[in-house]
């Protein structure tokens, strides 16, 4: 470098370039703030995002479920309607050609002849019945009256 007033010609070779630690730890203190600010900035973000996604899936799930119980109650409808003795009535005499039973054409169960105190189970699995003995019955059970 030249003084021109002085017309000295000057050199810097003895300066170095130093680190300025007050500096550096200003810049990184700031660049920290400014990261933390946008990270708390995408934080809100998402949550906000998060919350209107959750209400738009539960508004969906409270309009299915409404119109699950509007088919519910449909169905409950139709099923009492098809259980309805007359219209399956009907059904059987016009659509099926059927008829009302005569009475020569019931048949009754032969019935079981049964020692006094014994009773016949039917097993519903097996189709047969078993005879099982139950406590005799104690007098104090009838006529109270007297």
């Amino acid at each position: 470098m030249t003084d021109w007033a002085a017309s000295i010609e000057t050199r810097n070779y003895g300066i170095r370039r130093g680190i300025d630690a007050r500096m550096l730890s200003e810049l990184l203190g700031t660049i920290a703030s400014l990261a933390l600010i946008a990270a708390a900035f995408l934080f809100s973000s998402y949550v906000r995002g998060r919350i209107v996604s959750i209400g738009y899936e539960s508004q969906s799930l409270f309009s299915r479920e409404e119109a699950l119980a509007r088919l519910e109650k449909r169905l409950i409808l139709e099923e009492e309607t098809l259980r309805n003795p007359e219209r399956i009535d009907i059904l059987a005499r016009n659509e099926l050609r059927m008829a009302p039973l005569r009475p020569n054409q019931v048949i009754l169960p032969p019935a079981r002849s049964a020692e006094p105190g014994t009773y016949a189970l039917a097993l519903a699995d097996a189709g047969k019945g078993v005879g099982r003995k139950l406590p005799p019955r104690t007098g104090s059970g009838r006529n109270r009256s007297n």
